[in-house]
C-alpha cells in the first residue's frame, strides 16, 4: 500500500475553496422548486459517456457551473478508454456520484427503508473539452 504525499497549504486552501463553492451550488439547487429544477435540467439533458442520463440534481449542478451547453460527460479515465483525452488546461465540472453500497450491519438490517449508498464529489469533463487521442500532443 502506498502512502499519499501530504498536501501543501495552498492545495488545502484550494480544496477547501472548491468544496465551499460546490456546497453553495448544491444549496442553491436545493432551494429551487421541483418545477424550476425540472425546467433547468430539461434545458440541457446531459448524459454520461456510458449513455445514462444524469439526475436532475446533477444536470442542474452542471447548468449553474457556467456550462449550460454540456451534452456528454465522463471522467478523465473514461475519456481515455473511449479514445479521447481531456485538453490541457481544461477545468472539470463537479457532480455527485454514488459509491458502492456499504456492508449492512445487523442494526441496518432492521431498518430496511434506509438507503445505504453514499455520494461523493467527482470531476467530469464535457465532450467539448476533449479531443481524439490521435491528435493529442
Amino acid at each position: 500500500m502506498t502512502t499519499r504525499k501530504a498536501l501543501t497549504d495552498d492545495q488545502i486552501a484550494a480544496r477547501d475553496a472548491r468544496r465551499a463553492r460546490f456546497s453553495a451550488l448544491a444549496t442553491q439547487i436545493s432551494a429551487m422548486s421541483e418545477a424550476e429544477r425540472a425546467q433547468l435540467a430539461a434545458s440541457i439533458m446531459p448524459t454520461t459517456i456510458e449513455g445514462r442520463p444524469l439526475s436532475v440534481h446533477n444536470a442542474c449542478l452542471l447548468a449553474v457551473q457556467q456550462c449550460p451547453t454540456v451534452t456528454l460527460v465522463g471522467g478523465f479515465n473514461q475519456w481515455i478508454t473511449a479514445g479521447r483525452c481531456v485538453r490541457k488546461g481544461e477545468h472539470g465540472l463537479m457532480i455527485w456520484a454514488p459509491t458502492k453500497p456499504r456492508e449492512l450491519t445487523p442494526d441496518d438490517a432492521k431498518d430496511s427503508d434506509t438507503d445505504h449508498r453514499t455520494f461523493i464529489m467527482v470531476t467530469v469533463f464535457d465532450i467539448q473539452q476533449t479531443e481524439p487521442l490521435a491528435t493529442a500532443a
